[in-house]
C-alpha cells in the first residue's frame, strides 16, 4: 500500500504509466531485435529479450560518493536451504520493484543481499552428509545465489555476507558484550522446553499445541538449564508505545500479535538480591508503593527456588528489600492468587489475606502500611538501589539466547574458576567456530574449550 501510494504521483509512474504500455512494449521489443508486431509474445521472444537485456537488469551498485538522494531497501534475508521456492521469489520482487521505482526518480539506493546462514537445519543437515556444517552452507548459498541472479533481481552483490562468516559474527559478539558490560545480558538457571532428538532447547513458538517439537515432531520435556538471557524486559514499555507508530499501519495482524506478546505494561519489575548471594530475584507489582509495606514473597511448589520441592512452608532465603528497610521472607504456597504468567507474588500489609497468610506463617505483621509517598519517589529511589522498576506486563519474560548445539555465534565469555565469568576483550574477537567437527555441540569440544583466562592469563 505504501509504495502503491509513492508510486502515484512519481514522474517514473507517469513515464511508464500503464495507458503507454503498448507503444512502450512494441520500443522494448524492437531495441532486442523482436518484431512483436499483432502477433503475441512466444516463449523464443521472450527468451531473445532476456538474452539481450539481462547485461542491464542484474546488480546495481550503491555509490557513496554520489549526492543524491539516498534510499535503503532491505528485504529479510533467506535461508540458505539449497533451493529457492515461491514465497523467496515473492519477497524478493517486492523489494527490487521498490529499488528499481527509487533508482528511477533518482535516488542512490543500497539493496544489499546476505544470508541468514546459522541454525539447526544446516546443522542436522551437515551431520547426516557427516560433512562440516559450514561446506553444506557454502554450497547451498552458492547455489541459491545463483538462482537469484537468474531471476535479474538488482541486489548490491558487493556487499553480500552471511550470518556465519566471522567477520560478520563478530560484531555479534561485540553487540553481546556491549549488552553484558551494561548488565543486559546475564546468566541464570531457568526451566526450559527441551527438545530430545535436537537436543536444544526451544522458544515457547517452536512448541505446537500438543506439547511437540516443531520440528523433530517429539514430545517437549522440562528441563533446569544454567542459560543466557536478554533483558528485553527492560525495555517493554518503549517496545509497546512503538508498535503505535503511524508508519505500522498496514501490518495489524503483526501488531495485535506483538501486542499479545508484551502484554499491557499495568505494572513493574524490581530486582530484589537474594541475602548472602549474588543472585537476584526479580518481583512483579502494580503499585510500587507496596514495597513499603512489603510483608513476604511468595512462590508456587513449581518455583525454581523451591529446590527441596517442599508443597508449603518457609525458604531458608531472605530478600533484601532497600525500600522498606526490612528483610523479605520467601515462602512456598498456592494460597495466594499470582499475577498472569508469574510465580512470584509479593504480599503487602494493606491486604487483609496476606496478613492472616503472614501469620500462618509465623511472620511478622507489625509493618506499617504504606505512607503518603508517591509511586514515582518510590520508582526513584528503587532505581538508585539498582532495582530495576521499569514498566512491564507480569506475563513477559526475558529473551533467552542459548542453545546446545554448534552451528551457531558462540558466547565470547570464558568462564575461569579463579575469576568467574570473564568477558573476551575485543582485540580477541572473533571468537570463531571449529570448523573442521562435525555435529559435536561446543560443550563437548575438549579442544575448543581449552583457552586462557583474559583476566589471571591461567589456562583451563
Amino acid at each position: 500500500m505504501r509504495l502503491l501510494k509513492l508510486a502515484g504521483s512519481g514522474p517514473a509512474f507517469a513515464r511508464y504509466s500503464f495507458k503507454n504500455r503498448s507503444t512502450w512494449l512494441r520500443k522494448f521489443c524492437s531495441a532486442t531485435g523482436v518484431n512483436l508486431s499483432d502477433r503475441d509474445l512466444t516463449s523464443a521472444m521472450k527468451l531473445d529479450m532476456e538474452r539481450k537485456w539481462r547485461s542491464n537488469l542484474g546488480d546495481a551498485r550503491f555509490d557513496p560518493a554520489s549526492e543524491a538522494p539516498k534510499r535503503y531497501v532491505l528485504a529479510m534475508f533467506p535461508y540458505p536451504s539449497g533451493n529457492l521456492h515461491m514465497g523467496h521469489v515473492r519477497v524478493y520482487t517486492i523489494s527490487d520493484a521498490m529499488a528499481r521505482f527509487y533508482r528511477l526518480n533518482g535516488a542512490n539506493v543500497l539493496h544489499p543481499m546476505g544470508w541468514d546462514a546459522f541454525g539447526l537445519p544446516a546443522e542436522n543437515a551437515a551431520i547426516q552428509r557427516q560433512i562440516p556444517a559450514d561446506r553444506w552452507t557454502k554450497q547451498n548459498i552458492g547455489q541459491m545465489r545463483e538462482q537469484l541472479e537468474m531471476l535479474q533481481f538488482s541486489f548490491d552483490w558487493g556487499r553480500e555476507f552471511a550470518t556465519c562468516d566471522p567477520e560478520y559474527y563478530r560484531w555479534t559478539q561485540k553487540l553481546f558484550l556491549m549488552l553484558f558490560e551494561d548488565g543486559l545480558a546475564y546468566q541464570k538457571e531457568a526451566m526450559v522446553n527441551w527438545d530430545p532428538v535436537d537436543e536444544t532447547v526451544l522458544a515457547d513458538e517452536q512448541v505446537d499445541d500438543n506439547g511437540c517439537s516443531w520440528r523433530s515432531g517429539a514430545k517437549v520435556e522440562k528441563k533446569v538449564l544454567r542459560q543466557w538471557f536478554i533483558k528485553t524486559t527492560r525495555f517493554a514499555k518503549s517496545l509497546l508505545d512503538g508498535l503505535s507508530d503511524p508508519t505500522l499501519e498496514d501490518w495489524k495482524d503483526i501488531i495485535k500479535l506483538q501486542k499479545h506478546w508484551i502484554g499491557d505494561c499495568d505494572g513493574y519489575t524490581f530486582e530484589l538480591k537474594v541475602i548472602g548471594e549474588e543472585r537476584r530475584i526479580p518481583i512483579w507489582s502494580q503499585d510500587p508503593k507496596h514495597l513499603k509495606e512489603a510483608l513476604f514473597v511468595a512462590i508456587s511448589p513449581e518455583n525454581l527456588l523451591n529446590s527441596s520441592k517442599i508443597t508449603g512452608g518457609k525458604l531458608p532465603l531472605t530478600l533484601e528489600n532497600p525500600i522498606s528497610g526490612r528483610p523479605l521472607p520467601v515462602i512456598v504456597t498456592e494460597n495466594v492468587k499470582f499475577p498472569e504468567g508469574n510465580d512470584f507474588y509479593l504480599g503487602v500489609a494493606s491486604v487483609e489475606e496476606d496478613r492472616k497468610l503472614a501469620e500462618s506463617f509465623k511472620l511478622p505483621t507489625n509493618i506499617s502500611k504504606a505512607d503518603d509517598s508517591s509511586n514515582e519517589h518510590i520508582l526513584q529511589l528503587a532505581k538508585k538501589h539498582n532495582l530495576g522498576a521499569y514498566p512491564v506486563s507480569s506475563k513477559l519474560r526475558d529473551w533467552l539466547i542459548s542453545r546446545q548445539r554448534f552451528w551457531g555465534t558462540p558466547i565470547p565469555i570464558v568462564h575461569c574458576p579463579s575469576c568467574g565469568t570473564v568477558p573476551v576483550p575485543d582485540s580477541q574477537l572473533p571468537i570463531e567456530l571449529p570448523l573442521d567437527s562435525v555435529g559435536i555441540p561446543l560443550a563437548q569440544n575438549a579442544q575448543w574449550l581449552a583457552t586462557t583466562c583474559p583476566k589471571c592469563q591461567s589456562p583451563h
